[in-house]
C-alpha cells in the first residue's frame, strides 16, 4: 500500500480549500438559505467534569433545543478556532489541517429554526438548508430503527470529502479520516455533557440510504458517523 504524495502543507490545504469551494450556501430549491448562528461563547463545566459526565444516552424528551445550543454544538465540532499561515484551524483536529469532514445536522426541534437538513459552514458560522420537512421517521428507518435517531431534538451527520485528505496522504487518507470523525464524535459528546444534554455516536446506518437523504453521491462524499443529541429528563432533586 502505498502512502500517497508528500504534497507540502500549505498545497494540499489550498487543493482542500478549492475542493470545498464551489458550494455556496443555497437552499434545495437553487435559492439562497442561510441562517447564521449565535456567537458560540457558552462557559460550562471544565474539561475533566464533562469527561467525569459523559454517557451515551439513547432516549430522550420532546423539548427543542436552542439555537444558542446547537450552535455551541456545531462550534465544538467544527468550528474556526484561529488560522496559522493564513489557514483556518478547527476545534478537532485534522491530518495536514485539511478537514475532509462536512458536517451536516438533521433538525427536527430546534427553537427558531425551520425542521429539515442542514450544512454547516465553519468559516460563517451559518447553516445552509437543504430540505424543509420533518425526516425524523426516514432517519430512524436509514439507522436500522435506532429509536435515539428518530427521537432526537437534532443528528449530526458526519460525511467525507475523500479527496481533500488524499490529495495528500493517498491511501493512508481513508485511516485519518475515520480518525478525525472519532475527534468530532468526543467533542460533540463533551460539549453534550457541559450543556446538560443527552447523546450517543452511531455508526450502524445505511450508507445508501443516508447518502441518498442528504444528496451525497457516496463516492466522492459519504457518511461515515452520526450523534444524536437532545434533551434528557432530568433526575427528581
Amino acid at each position: 500500500m502505498t502512502t500517497g504524495l508528500r504534497v507540502p502543507l500549505a498545497i494540499a490545504a489550498a487543493v482542500a480549500l478549492m475542493i470545498s469551494q464551489g458550494r455556496p450556501l443555497m437552499g434545495g430549491d437553487g435559492m439562497p438559505s442561510k441562517t447564521n448562528l449565535p456567537k458560540a461563547d457558552y462557559r460550562g463545566l471544565t474539561l475533566e467534569e464533562a469527561v467525569e459526565k459523559r454517557r451515551s444516552v439513547r432516549e430522550f424528551t420532546k423539548q427543542p433545543l436552542s439555537l444558542k445550543e446547537l450552535s455551541q454544538l456545531l462550534f465544538a465540532a467544527a468550528g474556526r478556532t484561529g488560522s496559522v499561515h493564513g489557514f483556518g484551524l478547527r476545534a478537532a483536529p485534522s491530518a495536514g489541517a485539511l478537514y475532509p469532514i462536512d458536517v451536516y445536522v438533521l433538525v427536527s426541534s430546534v427553537e427558531g429554526l425551520e425542521p429539515g437538513i442542514y450544512r454547516y459552514s465553519t468559516e460563517e458560522h451559518a447553516l445552509e438548508r437543504l430540505k424543509s420537512g420533518l425526516f425524523a421517521q426516514q432517519a430512524q428507518k436509514e439507522s436500522l430503527g435506532q429509536e435515539a435517531v428518530g427521537g432526537s431534538a437534532a443528528t449530526f451527520i458526519l460525511a467525507a470529502v475523500f479527496e481533500r485528505c488524499r490529495v495528500k496522504y493517498g491511501d493512508r487518507a481513508l485511516r485519518y479520516i475515520y480518525i478525525e470523525a472519532g475527534h468530532i464524535s468526543e467533542n460533540i459528546y463533551l460539549q453534550a455533557a457541559s450543556l446538560g444534554l443527552g447523546s450517543v455516536a452511531v455508526g450502524a446506518f445505511s450508507d445508501q440510504g443516508w447518502n441518498r437523504l442528504l444528496g451525497l453521491d457516496g463516492e466522492k462524499e459519504s457518511v461515515v458517523y452520526m450523534h444524536p443529541v437532545g434533551k434528557v429528563k432530568q433526575p427528581a432533586p
